[in-house]
């Protein structure tokens, strides 16, 4: 496309470029992808900076640079800059890259209905609730999140919740063309906090929970809670630009964070609805049965109560449930016509995944991976009254160290048999892991089986009839990251394989 000098001006690039118009072929982050016609935007790492390649995108063919304005006076200054060079500099450089390469590729959100959900755990959930019953409301709806993207009967993986910001809008891009109405996000604290999600236009927000995770990478949980914040300041941005084209926020206000943060939005006067849900909410959950078979409870909103059935399992399940059906109604659909569907709803793969064994055991597999989510685990499990939880679980290596103990201590009281094994130690000792997990860790009931496989085998060999096996960490991830390779590796298969293999009495 051209790229005129009112459409730089409008989004905020500062140049000394004469020529009035660039023409660009495409926009790209990395500097050795670069070619004839390339938009080059030089995003600054956590170790590198964009700037550093500037002239070498030039000297490929780029025609045009985007730089962080901090930046111009150093490049100012280089021999090889010339006012003939088409650089654009940018104050607040991640929000005005975002917007322009989404106005480089047709600003594809403003299109499509776009809903961001956010949190530490329940968004993958909550986002395929949303999904599927969209599907079966004849609204074709893409999916961008953990288990990749997905649009009808196609899916990619993507290695990230929440992918770089180009290839977000290049996603959206492609799900307008393929006819999508609505396009569903994962929302990370880091995809967040680093601008990837810059220049979407979004028309709802989910908050789920905020609760320990990720400390390696924002060092305290002050800055996650600013990360995760983000999402909905940009919903209050959107809504002031554009009147109505915001439906509304629902927030989870069970964790202290939830309920700053609802406090903090409605501070601000939104222009648009927001909804907590929680003990204390706007919505409510009550009259919660659980049994094996699923739930049955009543969400009371705005002086109605609606009946919620579901053969998924655990509260939080419950809870995703809830945000997805009043998301939903937001978007201007009716219970009657939600919640027949709704009904139906499965869980995703690795989220609360039960497999039925001989004589009432039973196997549950799950992406537990933070002290919160293990310890909803296993009290979801505890409701269903098994008489003994065996609990398989681990700790990811080279991530935050602070929550092992926490989970350690989480097993120990909720378990009555735990075994520790290895989650994707990467490049970390598996015995320092350990070590970390046990610190909290009180009696003689638990073990150490570092392989994996091995592990799960334990359970099932001491899995008795009315009992629990819980596999906890890696949900449904089917690989393993080891030192110095990734093998493929999945809780489900192997579980499965060994199950059919044990051979156990009637006692």
């Amino acid at each position: 496309m051209i790229f005129r000098r009112a459409q730089w001006l409008r989004l905020g690039w500062d140049t000394s470029f004469k020529k009035s118009s660039v023409e660009i072929k495409k926009p790209v982050l990395d500097s050795r992808k670069v070619s004839k016609g390339s938009a080059f935007f030089a995003y600054d790492g956590t170790h590198v900076s964009g700037k550093d390649f500037l002239f070498e995108a030039l000297e490929k063919g780029a025609s045009a640079v985007f730089v962080d304005i901090r930046h111009k006076k150093e490049i100012l200054e280089d021999d090889r800059f010339s006012s003939n060079l088409p650089i654009f500099f940018g104050l607040h450089f991640r929000k005005i890259a975002g917007q322009t390469i989404s106005f480089l590729l047709g600003d594809p959100s403003k299109s499509l209905e776009v809903i961001g959900i956010t949190g530490t755990n329940g968004k993958t959930t909550t986002a395929l609730f949303l999904q599927q019953t969209l599907e079966k409301l004849k609204q074709k709806t893409a999916y961008i999140g953990t288990l990749g993207f997905s649009l009808g009967r196609e899916k990619k993986d993507l290695g990230l919740t929440t992918p770089d910001v180009i290839s977000m809008h290049q996603l959206l891009e492609k799900s307008l063309k393929k006819k999508a109405v609505y396009a569903i996000l994962e929302a990370s604290s880091h995809g967040l906090w680093q601008g990837r999600l810059e220049g979407v236009e979004f028309n709802l927000g989910i908050f789920t929970n905020l609760t320990q995770d990720h400390l390696d990478y924002h060092e305290d949980m002050e800055s996650y809670y600013e990360a995760k914040k983000i999402l909905f300041l940009r919903l209050l941005e959107i809504a002031r630009k554009y009147p109505k084209a915001v439906y509304g926020a629902i927030i989870g206000t069970d964790t202290s964070y939830g309920k700053r943060l609802a406090k903090e939005i409605k501070s601000l006067s939104p222009p648009f609805p927001v909804i907590t849900v929680g003990e204390e909410g706007d919505a409510k959950l009550t009259q919660i049965r659980p049994s094996w078979n699923g739930y049955r409870a009543l969400l009371i909103w705005a002086q109605k109560t609606y009946k919620l059935k579901t053969s998924l399992l655990g509260r939080f399940n419950l809870e995703n449930f809830a945000f997805a059906f009043l998301a939903l109604l937001l978007l201007g659909f009716e219970a009657d016509e939600i919640l027949p569907y709704m009904q139906k709803l499965s869980a995703p793969e690795g989220r609360m995944e039960v497999i039925k064994g001989p004589q009432g055991r039973h196997i549950v597999i799950d992406y537990a991976h933070t002290p919160d989510a293990l310890q909803n685990l296993l009290e979801t499990v505890a409701e269903l009254n098994p008489i003994r939880i065996i609990l398989v679980f681990g700790c990811g290596g080279n991530r935050d160290k602070e929550k092992r103990p926490l989970m350690g201590r989480i097993a120990n009281r909720m378990a009555d048999f735990t075994i520790i094994t290895n989650d994707n130690p990467r490049n970390e000792d598996p015995q320092s892991i350990v070590n970390d997990i046990k610190q909290e860790m009180k009696g003689s009931n638990f073990i150490v089986v570092f392989e994996r496989d091995k592990a799960i085998h334990t359970g099932l060999t001491l899995l008795g009839p009315q009992e629990v096996l819980v596999i906890a960490g890696k949900g449904h991830e089917n690989y393993q990251i080891l030192k110095d390779k990734t093998i493929h590796f999945s809780d489900k298969e192997v579980a499965t394989k060994l199950l059919a293999s044990m051979k156990y009495d009637n006692k």
